[in-house]
Formats: structure tokens, C-alpha cells, sequence
């Protein structure tokens, strides 16, 4: 396979097109559609060279061949159609998007259209771009690829496409060495503590090694035996005994006093590394992960981590030294013996390593069905109203029960293999104790071994169950590990989709001036949501946004707030451009009323204060004053040291959004962004939220969005969107008398009031 930006071409594509007489260095991008016209899956590859577009539909294959009764196999792209379309006759290029799939479609300078190709919705982003290729290769411009980002789509080892385009991480091709090599750096921040632990395992790996010759070889061999160098001296090996059986319980205590200090702390530093991690994370990045997911990796896999540097590497380097010092002394005892020691040791560690792999694969399918299920659980506890609502909960329960049978059948696999496996391991352990003592006993008979150094042999093999067995479990925990750790190195490593410019600049005060200057927008490819957006907000006046759901109303207040970056355009406050300013600047001088609140737990006003922690209880009270909170916050059992649940469920919609607005208000911001904040409100309270409203727009900059039109009634202009267009502007009476379609809106809703009176 070639690379050729936005696909890899494959040989035998390049082949066949050097056989037409096409040179394939001279195409500069390509793409691949993946379905033909009847929707079935086929081969489409545009390529675009400097003069031309070349449409290439077919089929790569595989050819078998017969070579001297060798069968050979080769691969060869099957061409059905090859078409190749000047640039010159390009007028230009749309993606039409279906439920799941797209075509591409191309106009033609004479007006004509025509269809391309099909493909999988996944590939509109990538044919998006293909086309602004196009259009500066027909201009003769430099095709900006940094404003691609990285184009390399597909494993350069492997082919396969990453599963997120913007981590270039292949799961086939994870390199376990390179996460080994981070989580060993990441040893520094506990160094003393880990010189410490593997002071205590080494000193009780030697300690454990020695205690045997002594009990056993130095007691029959030299202690009881006549003619021994310590013939009788029994007390004195006793004494010897209870000395390294002392020390090896004084290095376990203090091993324990270590682990007990440093087990909390490398927790609590993994938690909040991974986190802190997600806080520097663009909005972007939630949009697209489940609740439940990113729980998980908070919890759950800084456990699994945590076991890499308590147990994985300490245990792994003195259960190494064990095993590497008892088999030197066996040899040294009885090489014969020995040996049989050794192939049962190598032959476990055979059917282990086998097993091993197949748990490791099994985890890692545990792993997406454990997260599943939380998914599960976080939607359906934080959606109970909708729940109950719609009387669903059986459907819930049957939802979990699906997913939870998937963690109890591969949980159940991990079982089976682990029950299959290890009495096989333990049966070859029995009959290499019973060869032993055998074989050593024939020794002894023939006099050519001792009876101490034959119970040294059967300890020292009996010793070596443990780490034996701890490298059984290795494997385990070292794919969890592993797993865990990529997962935290994905959230460590993403890179915000909205990122502070290097030198941003620091303002202490913005006066709220904002202007949108032919600004474009799009969440998904070829799915614009703001199109070539043109308005101005003097500062200190009010401007209210009107239009119809999915208009494009909260795209621009994400703009302004620097939540997402304008694809093309820009959005200035005072004159600078928002990708300039500092984080700091835009959310101190920008306060976000959202139709969507949100009050964390605590009381009333830590959440009112939670815009400004430094405010006095007296500017707690005037913010909920402003916000007409301060009447029903009083009335309640606490005060304002009322206890909010989750999501501030204990309130109604309407004090949870008067909440949220003192909040904003506490927050003194120079532009008050309200969407939709009186949605949620009767008309008494909507008045006097109006009127609080009317006395902050002195020196503010309000810019409101409301389906309400008689909340927008008092604003200094207003906007009508449509399909991210402005189609109207202008101030309430203005627009009511060019009778278009705010004019319209208005009708509509005055004609909904008269209905409901008259009821």
C-alpha cells in the first residue's frame, strides 16, 4: 500500500494505472468511496492531479497462480469504469448526505450534474476536505494540508484504520513497550518509596532463600549427622533459625508500614492526573464519550495502574532474583534433580503463557462489556424522570440485563480457562515432587546425596510455587495494566480541539463589542450550521437571536464563548479575535445562561457563588435578588444552606434557571449571554427576570435567545437565522413591518396567546 493523502492506494491499483499510461507520482490527493451506485460495497478511488480528476471504479482481487506446481497468489485491481474529468469543467462539488450513507456529487460548468460515488456517512469529513483540495488545485494555490490536520488515517504497519481519527493509536499495533517505558518514568515520582520496596522484597527473597539451607542442609547435613562441622550444636542453629525467621517478619512489617503510605498517594496522583487531564479537554471530546466510560477510567483503571508499581514490577524483579537464586543452588545440590525442577518450570510456564494469552484477549472484552454496563447505569439513574415518565423501567431493566449477561459470559470464560488451566499446573507440580523424592531417595541409598540437602531440594522446588504462580497471574494483571494505561495515556495525550494560542492575550476588562465577520461553521462534514454569518454587537446594547430550532441560535453563543473555533471567518470581542485572547479573559468577561442548567451538589450558594468563590454572602443575596431567586430561596427549610441533590432535582425548572442566572450575574460579566433562560419560567417570574435584566444591560452586553418573541421585544436589534443565514435584522417594529419572517413567528404566537385566553 501507498499513502497517497486522504487513502493508502493499494499496489496493484498503481500498477494497473502505470499500465494506462499514468504516471502516479503526479496525482498529489486522493479518496476512497466504499459503495457503487446500487449501494453495494465496491472500490471508488478519486485521484486528483494538478490538470485533471481521475474516477477509478473497481474491484482489487486476488489472482492464484500455478509456478512449477507452486500455487503462487497475487493481487490485482479489476477495472470497471475509468473516467477523467478535467478541472477545467469543474464548477463544483456537494456532499448529500442519506441516513448512512452520502453520494458526491459534482456540477459541472455547464450546470450539469452528476454522481460520483457512494460511501459510508464515516468518510464525509474526508471528501469535505478532498473537495477544498480541488478547489485550490484549480485556483494553482498551495492546498493548505496544516489546515487538514493530520492526514494519515490508517496504521502505517498494519493498514487499519484508526478508530479515532485524531489518535493516530492502532489497536492491532499497540506498542506495550512504549507504555511500559511511561509508566516506568513515571517511577520518579516515587522513588525513595520504591528503592525502599524492593530493599524489603529483595531482603526477604534472600532471607527465604537462605532459611531453608540452614533449617534443612546445614541441620541433618552438619548439625545432626556425626562427624559434622557443627555436630550437636543444636541450639545454636535454632537460634540461627529464629534470627532469619525475625528478620524476614521485621522486612514484611516494614514492607507492609510502606505499601500502607504509598498505596493512597500513587492513587489519589493517577485520579487526579487523569482527571485534570479531561478539565484541559475541549467540549468536543465529551460530546463523544459516554458518562459512564470516562467514570470508568477515573476509577476503575487508576486501580489497575496502581498495581504496576506496588506489585507488577517489584514482585516481577524479586520473584525473577527467587527463582534465578533457588535454581542456582539446586544445581549446585543435585544438577539431576535440578534439571526435572527446570522442565516442570518451563513446561508451566509454556501452558501459562498460552493461557495467558487467550485471558488477555478475554479481559480486554470484559473490559467493554464492565463499561457498557456502567454506560447503562449512568444514563438510566441520571435520566429517571424520563424514565418513570415514560414508564420504561422494564425496558431499563432489560436493557442492563442484556449487557450484564455479556460480563457474566465472558467473566464466566475467564473462569473456565482459569479452572481448566490450573490443575493441570498443579498436577505437573505433585509429580515433580514425587520424582524427586524418588530419584533423591535412590541417591541417598547409593550414597551419593544426603538427606539434608534432599529436603533443601523439596523446599526450595515447594518455594518456587509462589513465583511461579505470580507469573501465572502476570499476564492478568499486566493486560489490565496495559489496557488501563493506554486508556489514561488516550485522555493524557488528546490534544483539545480548542487550543490557547501560544502567546494569548490578558485583558483585566472587555468593553463587549463582538462581531461576526463571514464566519462559517460545521459540527459534522458537509453539514453546515452557520454559513457565511455577518453582525456586530456594539457594546453595552442588546441583541436578540430568533429563529427556529437547529437555526443555528447556540452555535454562535458556542462561538463567542470559544467552546468550539469557526471553521472559516472570524469572531472578534473589542477587535481581537477570540483565538487570541486568553481562556482567562473569555470566561471572566463572558457569563452563559443555558436552557440546559446545571446545579452540582452543595448548598444554594456555593452554587450561586460558584462563578465567583470570593463573593461575599452579601453579593450572594443581591445576585439572587437580580435574578428574582432570593423569594422562594428564603422559603426554603435551610436557606441558603439548603442541600442540592444531583443536578439540582430538588427544585423546579424554573428555580433551578433562576439559580443559574444569579449565578451569571454574581459572576459581573462584561457580555450576558442568555439562551433561552426564561423558557422554563411563568410570565410573572419571566417579567421579572426581564426587569433585572433590563437594569444589567447598563454597560453589558445582553445578547439573548428566545423562542419567546415578547422577551426580545426591548432588545437594541435583532436577528432572524435560518439555515445559519440572517434573513432579517432589525429592531422589534421594524421587522414587524416588513412583515416577513419574524413577522410571521410573531403572528403565530400572538395567535397562540388569543387561544389560550379564550380558553
Amino acid at each position: 500500500m501507498v499513502q497517497k493523502h486522504f487513502v493508502r492506494l493499494p499496489e496493484s491499483l498503481l500498477l494497473e494505472l502505470e499500465s494506462r499510461g499514468y504516471d502516479p507520482e503526479g496525482f498529489t490527493f486522493s479518496v476512497k468511496a466504499d459503495l457503487n451506485a446500487e449501494n453495494l460495497y465496491a472500490d471508488t478511488y478519486l485521484l486528483l492531479s494538478p490538470e485533471s480528476l481521475l474516477v477509478v471504479h473497481g474491484m482489487e482481487e486476488i489472482v492464484q497462480t500455478n509456478n512449477n506446481r507452486r500455487r503462487n497468489r497475487r493481487y490485482r485491481f479489476r477495472v470497471a469504469t475509468l473516467e477523467e474529468i478535467p478541472l477545467s469543467e469543474i464548477d463544483s462539488f456537494r456532499i448529500d448526505r442519506q441516513i448512512s450513507t452520502a453520494r458526491y456529487v459534482l456540477t459541472h460548468k455547464d450546470g450539469s450534474k452528476s454522481i460520483l460515488c457512494q460511501f459510508s456517512i464515516g468518510f464525509a469529513d474526508t471528501f469535505a476536505k478532498f473537495s477544498d483540495c480541488v478547489k485550490h488545485t484549480q485556483k494553482k494555490e498551495r492546498v493548505p494540508i496544516e489546515k487538514f490536520g493530520d492526514l494519515e488515517y490508517y496504521c502505517p504497519k498494519c493498514g487499519y484504520r484508526y478508530p479515532e481519527k485524531e489518535r493516530k493509536i492502532c489497536p492491532n499495533c499497540r506498542d506495550k513497550a512504549s507504555i511500559f517505558k511511561r509508566l516506568l518514568a513515571m517511577y520518579r515520582n516515587y522513588f525513595g518509596w520504591t528503592i525502599a520496596i524492593f530493599f524489603c522484597l529483595v531482603a526477604t527473597a534472600t532471607l527465604a532463600i537462605v532459611s531453608p539451607l540452614i533449617s534443612s542442609k546445614m541441620l541433618y547435613d552438619q548439625v545432626l549427622a556425626i562427624g559434622g562441622e557443627y555436630y550437636g550444636q543444636v541450639l545454636f542453629v535454632v537460634l540461627l533459625i529464629v534470627v532469619v525467621r525475625i528478620l524476614e517478619l521485621l522486612t514484611n512489617a516494614v514492607f507492609s508500614i510502606i505499601v500502607s503510605k504509598i498505596t493512597p498517594e500513587i492513587t489519589h496522583d493517577l485520579r487526579m492526573n487523569i482527571f485534570s487531564s479531561l478539565q484541559r479537554l475541549s467540549i468536543h471530546f465529551f460530546t463523544s464519550k459516554q458518562t459512564g466510560s470516562l467514570m470508568s477510567r477515573v476509577l476503575n483503571d487508576s486501580d489497575n495502574i496502581y498495581w504496576f508499581f506496588v506489585d507488577v514490577i517489584p514482585y516481577t524483579v524479586t520473584n525473577a532474583v527467587k527463582i534465578i537464586g533457588l535454581a542456582a543452588i539446586m544445581f549446585w545440590l543435585n544438577p539431576y534433580l535440578a534439571a526435572i525442577a527446570l522442565v516442570a518450570i518451563c513446561l508451566t510456564e509454556f501452558l501459562s503463557e498460552r493461557f495467558n494469552k487467550k485471558r488477555r484477549k478475554l479481559h480486554r472484552k470484559r473490559y467493554r462489556a464492565v463499561r457498557s454496563t456502567y454506560s447503562i447505569v449512568s444514563d438510566t439513574l441520571n435520566g429517571q424522570r424520563v424514565v418513570k415518565a415514560f414508564s420504561r423501567e422494564e425496558n431499563e431493566i432489560a436493557r442492563y440485563e442484556e449487557q450484564n449477561d455479556k460480563l457474566h459470559d465472558v467473566s464466566y470464560e475467564i473462569s473456565y480457562k482459569i479452572q481448566s488451566t490450573f490443575p493441570t499446573i498443579g498436577l505437573i507440580s505433585r509429580i515433580t515432587s514425587v520424582l524427586i523424592f524418588g530419584l533423591g531417595a535412590w541417591f541417598i541409598i547409593n550414597g551419593q546425596f544426603t538427606l539434608g540437602a534432599l529436603t533443601t531440594i523439596a523446599s526450595y522446588f515447594s518455594m518456587l510455587e509462589d513465583p511461579i504462580n505470580f507469573f501465572m497471574w502476570l499476564g492478568e494483571r499486566w493486560a489490565r495494566c496495559v489496557d488501563a494505561a493506554s486508556r489514561m495515556f488516550e485522555i493524557v495525550d488528546s490534544v483539545p480541539t480548542v487550543q490557547e494560542a501560544e502567546n494569548p492575550i490578558s485583558l483585566s476588562e472587555i468593553k463587549g463589542d463582538v462581531a461576526f465577520s463571514h464566519v462559517n461553521f460545521e459540527y459534522a462534514a458537509a453539514r453546515p450550521i452557520l454559513t457565511d454569518l455577518n453582525f456586530r454587537v456594539p457594546a453595552g446594547k442588546m441583541l436578540g437571536i430568533v429563529g427556529k430550532t437547529g437555526a443555528g441560535k447556540t452555535t454562535i453563543i458556542n462561538l463567542i464563548a470559544r467552546l468550539y473555533d469557526a471553521k472559516n471567518g472570524s469572531v472578534t470581542l473589542d477587535g481581537y479575535d477570540v483565538k487570541d485572547l486568553s481562556f482567562e479573559t473569555l470566561r471572566k468577561n463572558i457569563a452563559i445562561v443555558s436552557q440546559e442548567t446545571y446545579l452540582f451538589m452543595g448548598s444554594v450558594a456555593d452554587n450561586i457563588r460558584y462563578a465567583n468563590p470570593n463573593a461575599s454572602f452579601e453579593e450572594v443575596i443581591a445576585a439572587a435578588k437580580a435574578a428574582s431567586a432570593h423569594d422562594f430561596i428564603i422559603k426554603l427549610p435551610d436557606g441558603y444552606d439548603t442541600r442540592i441533590g444531583v443536578g439540582g432535582y430538588d427544585f423546579s425548572g424554573g428555580e433551578r434557571q433562576r439559580i443559574s442566572i444569579a449565578r451569571a450575574i454574581l459572576q459581573s460579566p462584561s457580555i450576558l449571554i442568555l439562551d433561552e433562560a426564561t423558557a422554563s419560567m411563568d410570565t410573572r417570574t419571566e417579567r421579572k427576570i426581564q426587569a433585572a435584566i433590563d437594569k444589567l444591560k447598563e454597560g453589558r452586553t445582553i445578547i439573548s435567545i428566545a423562542h419567546r418573541l415578547s422577551t426580545l421585544r426591548d432588545a437594541d436589534n435583532l436577528i432572524v437565522i435560518e439555515k445559519g443565514k440572517i434573513v432579517e435584522e432589525g429592531t422589534h417594529e421594524e421587522l414587524i413591518h416588513k412583515k416577513g419572517a419574524y413577522y410571521e413567528l410573531h403572528k403565530l404566537q400572538s395567535q397562540a396567546l388569543q387561544f389560550i385566553e379564550s380558553e
